[in-house]
């Protein structure tokens, strides 16, 4: 009796080494059957949003992160891993989200979560992953080599985002209001530099010190007349180029 526990002992001891063996060959060819890919957003809404995707299967397969402008595209994040063939069974956990402006002008922020079915591979093989926010908001992920404006584009939308008439107004807006505002610090910068050089010419000696010490290693101090020209000539570049910013903001 006791000679069968021990040969059924050494059987189960001989199976789990086994096991263990075995266990990083598999590991290994599940690993050969993933391939990392890029992962990009598009944005077609008029929304900043941020996404993270995942594997719903695997925690540790994730990526993305990256905030997108409305009506933009992100950049290139790294990296997610798609099975090299497709099944309908693929899925991907998209943790996203947007921002969306009240009254007060302040922005309220919306998180979601949806997990999404990937649709089949454009030439049957993956390609770069493609988080899509529509118009709508509406989340969709799409694995491509090609671009949104290729015309083998799988995306229901084909082309780039195009900025919408109100946005393109809100942005106009906006730019010309930073543009005023350089114009306005800039001008008093020369009135004040004209009635008072030596004390104007301190106050910006001790922040390009600190800011911009690159650009003033060629003057001996505050006091350099060189330096009081350079800050002349750099107030005047600024007030200048905003002037011909609002004129052709304007003009549009």
């Amino acid at each position: 009796m006791n000679f069968r526990i021990d040969r059924g002992w050494q059987r189960a001891r001989r199976l789990l080494a086994l096991t263990v063996l075995l266990l990083p060959t598999l590991g290994v060819c599940a690993k050969k059957e993933l391939l990392p890919v890029a992962i990009h957003g598009v944005n077609y809404s008029g929304n900043h949003f941020s996404y993270i995707v995942q594997d719903p299967q695997d925690e540790s397969n994730s990526g993305g992160g990256e905030s997108v402008a409305p009506y933009a595209a992100g950049g290139i994040m790294c990296c997610y891993e798609l099975p090299r063939a497709w099944t309908a069974e693929i899925k991907i956990k998209v943790d996203a989200k947007h921002w969306v402006k009240n009254e007060k002008g302040d922005f309220t922020e919306i998180a979601e979560t949806k997990t999404i079915e990937l649709p089949p591979y454009v030439d049957g093989k993956p390609g770069e992953l493609w988080v899509i926010r529509a118009a709508d908001g509406t989340l969709s992920v799409i694995s491509s080599d090609y671009q949104p404006d290729n015309p083998k584009w799988p995306g229901a939308v084909k082309g780039w985002p195009v900025p919408s008439v109100a946005y393109r107004g809100e942005r106009r807006v906006a730019a010309v209001k930073e543009a005023q505002m350089y114009l306005d610090s800039s001008t008093r910068g020369l009135a004040k530099l004209k009635q008072d050089p030596t004390n104007f010419a301190k106050e910006y000696w001790d922040s390009d010190k600190k800011y911009n010490a690159k650009d003033i290693v060629n003057f001996t101090g505050p006091e350099d007349r060189r330096y009081v020209d350079y800050l002349r000539s750099k107030l005047e570049e600024i007030r200048g180029r905003s002037e011909r910013t609002i004129n052709e903001l304007k003009d549009h």
